[in-house]
């Protein structure tokens, strides 16, 4: 009886994590990442500033990188480095863009030379989070211009050209 009441026991357990099915998540389609790269580089152009632009997915994976011919040589660096600081420090902090990141450490000694012990991060402002209704798929990251907020108004332009692709609308 004990045997046939363990048996039951494990079926209806087995059953019920199946029912569950597998977990899913959000990602960034190739097409979207070189669509908001190419919006991203387009407003820098039209405000005159010859910039590099990256983006990478939620597991900091490069997707796409465009660079303006005219483009300096640490501008591709920086947009790669600034993409890779606010995913990185985004998860524990909630911040969204490379901007708040740089903001919030360099108020603290410590916290920047932990920073800059840490190859591939940079604290600027440039980059933005890309979400899909509410999570993290990406980042954009923006290099080059003659301001870091310059940058950043680049990739949230990019962001802009397909936020309602990625939220399903």
């Amino acid at each position: 009886m004990k045997q046939m009441l363990i048996a039951a026991s494990l079926t209806i357990m087995g059953q019920s994590a199946l029912a569950q099915g597998l977990p899913s998540e959000r990602y960034m389609p190739l097409d979207i990442a070189i669509e908001a790269a190419s919006a991203a580089l387009a407003q820098c152009k039209a405000d005159g500033h010859p910039v590099s632009v990256e983006v990478m997915n939620h597991h900091a994976r490069v997707l796409v990188t465009f660079h303006d011919p005219f483009t300096t040589i640490h501008s591709a660096y920086s947009a790669h480095a600034k993409a890779f600081t606010v995913l990185s420090y985004s998860r524990a902090s909630g911040e969204t863009t490379s901007a708040q990141i740089a903001a919030r450490i360099t108020k603290d000694p410590a916290s920047v030379a932990r920073i800059q012990g840490i190859p591939g991060l940079i604290l600027a402002p440039g980059a933005v989070l890309i979400k899909s209704n509410g999570q993290t798929v990406g980042a954009i990251g923006v290099g080059g211009s003659t301001g870091s907020t310059q940058d950043e108004k680049c990739a949230l332009a990019g962001i802009a050209k397909v936020q309602s692709k990625l939220d399903g609308k």
